[in-house]
């Protein structure tokens, strides 16, 4: 009987709140830890879900799956050890275990493998190891011509690479997950063990190291001093290494010492190879690798470029992102809001731009106050907040009642939108439980500019009041859409294309309409949609939100599909679903104007009055379904939702009088619709 031999080691990112070593179990997840690593391996499948290391909150990839000749096997039985735990296959033809080991900052992965058939059999063994959820910087598929995995996070780096030889047969890959690809010839009885490491560092550079380190490659170090205008410590900065024609070839941290070190073969060629400064905003022009010359880096005053935002509201906690102009440290602090004593501190310990705070541990039904602090990292100026209050998710059972705001699209004029925000904090209270916003966020969603405008705009509501956000046409599906927002995990893009979340008696689905039928998204969506609809039956309410409306009377840019009684090119294969799940309520923007229809037992409530510039021209016909609409009034939806009964409240807060000026408006107190929605 043959033993073929090839290794991996998987090294992760460890969550926080897990400190000892072993095996331990948690919600789905069996989850294996120790001083240096996390990872959460499924209970359903024995496959992991998470990676993270102790100092980092998030996690450098969400998900990987093996399959052998393209089947995917499901867990059947489990051992576990001190430091390892096994998870056991069998099936027709093989017999499959897979074994994840601790070993300090790594995880080896064994596989092996028994063809139980008496003929031979010749295998395909893919790893798939998925980052779709995460923002990789750098991604790199080989080391010198050898096949491997490395990937650069903003909080940490990882790479993949058999254990007893240099290289995979072959690895795919892109900007969302990467393939490797192995043979293998089995003998009837034969037994292949294949083992792999997964391992984690600060940087591609020093995971290239470490593959050098273990193959016995020799290799020349090179160094360059990173300098700031302020004299200030660089550590942690980023440094790119490039290509004579600018591709990024290697990325490296700079250490305490404020010094870089990359690691070449001696065999390799790297006379036009350049180095920068390639770190959020703060960028250098490259110089020579081999050059004397030191790296110096101009630092701006830092600044909150994205200001604080609320999202995903649970009852212990809730989640705060926001974007520094300057990569930096942050410390979140919360205090309880009776007795003012500080409670928590979450610390950031990486430098970054884009700040992700988990806020967890925290009591149900609570008031709390916060405050972000932002080092002075890099920067001469350290940054922080008033303290902003929030409350908490009360547990399900325990609500009677509860209210969530609408408000439309808001674009580019952010002074209006900023007035309406302040209207609704002047108007409501803390007891609002969240914010709906169904898309056409701002002008142009590829803007960095754009967003920095829409974040300030609605500060004084999204520092205290958790959003709940819908893709507009105007986002343009960009990354910055993504970055920005912490959702609830669904599917498409990020897993937060399209989502859906429980409030008390209440299932809110959310979803994007500007999928093109021709897409193959669009199935994929509507498989997802329906799912999520059967399995959700037992609420007593089912809203869903999308930006474009089935209908509408607006010409405002000539005759449009919404017009007619088929309406928009969703409502044939939509509607269909809802009317057979028994959706309650579809809300929508993209009409800059309030419109109300009411057909086949569901309310469809369109709100696009946040601030962006009001239609003038609703010249159809209205459709024998249409109720109600109101023109030229900035204006937010206020939704009481009560055990049997829904209670909608639309206030108007401005009159445009001129369409031609938009940002001259006059302020105005007027329900403009008020009405209540039964259960059928």
């Amino acid at each position: 009987m043959k033993k073929h031999m090839i290794v991996t080691l998987f090294v992760v990112f460890s969550l926080l709140f897990f400190s000892a070593d072993g095996i331990s179990s948690y919600q789905d997840n069996y989850i294996l830890s120790n001083n240096y690593l996390t990872t959460g391996i499924s209970k359903e499948n024995g496959y992991i879900t998470f990676f993270k290391s102790n100092e980092a909150v998030q996690s450098l990839f969400t998900n990987h799956k093996i399959l052998i000749s393209g089947v995917d096997f499901q867990n059947s039985v489990i051992e576990t050890s001190e430091d390892s735990i096994s998870f056991i296959y069998d099936q027709n033809d093989f017999k499959v275990v897979n074994t994840y080991t601790l070993q300090e900052k790594n995880i080896l992965l064994s596989t092996m493998i028994t063809n139980k058939t008496g003929i031979r059999k010749r295998i395909q063994l893919n790893e798939i190891i998925d980052y779709s959820d995460t923002f990789p910087f750098f991604i790199k598929s080989k080391i010198l011509n050898n096949y491997v995995l490395v990937l650069q996070q903003d909080y940490g780096s990882f790479g993949y690479f058999p254990v007893y030889d240099q290289t995979f047969q072959r690895v795919i890959a892109n900007d969302e997950m990467t393939t490797s690809i192995s043979f293998f010839t089995l003998e009837p009885e034969d037994v292949l063990e294949f083992s792999r490491i997964i391992t984690v560092g600060e940087s591609v550079s020093e995971i290239e190291k470490k593959y050098y380190d273990k193959f016995g490659i020799d290799y020349t170090t090179i160094e360059k001093n990173i300098i700031l205008n302020n004299e200030k410590s660089a550590e942690g900065m980023r440094v790119v290494l490039e290509d004579k024609l600018g591709t990024i070839q290697d990325v490296q941290l700079v250490d305490e010492k404020g010094k870089v070190e990359f690691y070449f073969p001696y065999d390799e060629d790297y006379e036009d190879f350049k180095v920068k400064v390639d770190f959020g905003s703060l960028k250098t022009e490259p110089v020579s690798l081999l050059g004397s010359e030191d790296l110096f880096v101009q630092v701006p005053e830092n600044y909150f470029f994205y200001k604080p935002f609320l999202t995903d509201k649970e009852e212990d906690g809730v989640i705060i992102k926001f974007r520094m102009a300057v990569p930096a440290r942050s410390t979140v602090e919360v205090y309880d809001s009776d007795s003012e004593a500080r409670i928590l501190e979450i610390q950031n310990q990486f430098p970054l731009e884009y700040h992700y705070i988990e806020l967890s541990g925290l009591q149900p039904n609570s008031s709390y106050e916060y405050v972000v602090n932002v080092e002075d990292t890099y920067t001469l100026n350290d940054v922080k907040t008033e303290k902003k209050a929030f409350k908490t998710k009360p547990l399900d059972e325990d609500i009677d009642t509860f209210r969530f705001i609408v408000y439309g699209d808001t674009q580019i004029y952010d002074e209006r939108h900023a007035y309406v925000v302040n209207r609704i904090v002047e108007d409501s209270d803390l007891n609002t439980a969240f914010i709906l916003k169904p898309g056409d966020h701002t002008e142009e969603g590829t803007s960095e500019k754009s967003w920095s405008k829409f974040f300030e705009s609605a500060y004084p509501l999204s520092s205290q009041i958790p959003y709940y956000m819908v893709l507009g046409n105007h986002e343009r599906n960009s990354q910055l859409y993504y970055r920005a927002f912490e959702l609830p995990k669904g599917s498409g893009d990020y897993s937060k294309r399209w989502y859906s979340f429980d409030y008390a008696n209440s299932h809110f689905v959310i979803l994007d309409s500007n999928i093109l039928e021709s897409s193959n998204l669009y199935e994929k969506q509507m498989r997802w949609l329906e799912e999520d609809l059967k399995n959700n039956q037992d609420k007593k309410f089912i809203f869903v939100a999308f930006h474009h409306p089935f209908w509408t009377t607006a010409t405002e840019y000539g005759n449009m599909e919404e017009n007619l009684p088929n309406g928009h090119f969703n409502t044939k294969n939509w509607l269909p679903i809802f009317e057979k799940y028994g959706v309650d309520v579809v809300i929508n923007g993209h009409i800059h104007a309030y419109e109300r229809y009411f057909k086949d037992g569901i309310m469809f409530i369109t709100s696009g009055g946040g601030g962006a510039k009001l239609n003038t021209n609703h010249g159809t016909v209205p459709l024998p379904w249409h109720v109600k609409q109101v023109l030229g009034k900035l204006h937010y939806v206020i939704f009481d939702v009560y055990e049997d009964s829904i209670k909608v409240t639309v206030k108007a807060v401005a009159r445009v009088d001129n369409p031609l000026f938009p940002n001259q408006y006059t302020p105005i107190d007027e329900v403009i619709d008020e009405f209540y929605i039964y259960k059928k």
